[in-house]
């Protein structure tokens, strides 16, 4: 079953759209590369013009990364014991755990690392395969119900394989298509940049919030952001499904599709929600996530209290992406046994 939907993606005209969008997002890999440390370019208001560092690279990242150490060291130098507030115990804590691996005292070759975990990450990337996904989920069963296919799957016997075999698909589409983008990504990185070294280090290397990232090496930093856009592109393509099968035609199910990815945007607007709730639909939003304003993969957050309890709000926001996979699964499920079986 699962090799024939597999087939039926492939033929289907809607993989057409999917290729197209597949080219796009190959061909941004070439465009995309962040300022790296070697680099300094900025606009100086004051004299009006774009200034290029025309200073050797390895001194441009030297001053960079003597900036971050400097940055961390003034919050672990910090007496916690003077400290009442919990979160600024855990991030000096955090500072102090972070030199301890690595006090970046020379800056080594992180430039690989830098690239990939841009490209790997970038909206504009993110944004075209949250469009492939969508394009070819949301008509995992329209086509069916357009096409009268629908009433000979739910009198067949194997009905139930049939359709768990199209939600399967809808949890595996977004792994592949995330998995071929970074491996063609990595490949492209690696030519024009040269092998991945130093992947041990500190992340703060390569972050841009050297203050706030966690404790964790450059490759562990990388595999939280991809790890947690997967698990949004999944819970996209789950519910894109479940639209399918609820729906009358595509462009419903693409609407409603679009909706449900804006949902955390949506929420925000309700300012009569706690700011408790308020703060985990923030981090959990969609597209923040995707547009990378969304801290949880590898920034300390805090606690917040939910139900006179302390929970780390980094690991309140996983559990909830963890839980609206779950509960998408669940209702595919429902509908399967009570809806299409009416």
């Amino acid at each position: 079953m699962l090799r024939w939907e597999l087939k039926k993606i492939v033929k289907n005209k809607t993989s057409i759209i999917a290729l197209i969008l597949m080219g796009l997002l190959f061909i941004q890999i070439g465009f995309v590369k962040p300022m790296l440390e070697t680099e300094n370019e900025y606009f100086d208001e004051s004299k009006n013009e774009y200034i290029v560092d025309k200073r050797p690279g390895d001194v441009i990242a030297q001053e960079k990364l003597d900036n971050k150490v400097n940055e961390i060291k003034s919050i672990a130098n910090k007496n916690t014991h003077g400290l009442k507030d919990e979160n600024e115990k855990q991030i000096s804590k955090m500072s102090k755990e972070k030199l301890s691996k690595d006090n970046g005292e020379k800056y080594k070759d992180v430039t690989f690392y830098q690239v990939f975990e841009n490209r790997a990450t970038f909206p504009l990337a993110t944004l075209l395969i949250v469009a492939i996904i969508v394009t070819l989920s949301s008509n995992l069963y329209t086509d069916e119900r357009l096409s009268n296919v629908d009433t000979i799957i739910l009198s067949s016997k194997n009905k139930y394989k049939a359709l768990n075999s199209k939600l399967l698909i809808s949890i595996i589409l977004p792994i592949i298509v995330y998995a071929i983008y970074l491996i063609a990504t990595f490949i492209a990185t690696y030519i024009q940049y040269g092998a991945p070294v130093n992947g041990g280090l500190q992340a703060y290397r390569i972050s841009n919030i050297a203050s706030l990232v966690r404790e964790m090496s450059i490759v562990q930093y990388i595999a939280s952001e991809i790890g947690v856009i997967s698990l949004v592109f999944i819970a996209i393509s789950i519910f894109s499904a479940l639209f399918s099968f609820i729906t009358k035609n595509s462009i419903q199910s693409i609407s409603c599709s679009i909706l449900f990815i804006a949902m955390g945007k949506i929420l925000v607007f309700f300012k009569f929600l706690p700011y408790e709730l308020m703060l985990i639909i923030h981090q959990c939003s969609f597209i923040d996530i995707l547009s990378k304003n969304s801290f949880i993969p590898t920034a300390y957050m805090g606690q917040i209290k939910l139900f006179s309890m302390n929970f780390d709000l980094v690991i309140t926001c996983l559990s909830t992406l963890g839980l609206i996979i779950v509960s998408g699964i669940l209702l595919n499920v429902y509908v399967f046994k009570k809806v299409l079986n009416r």
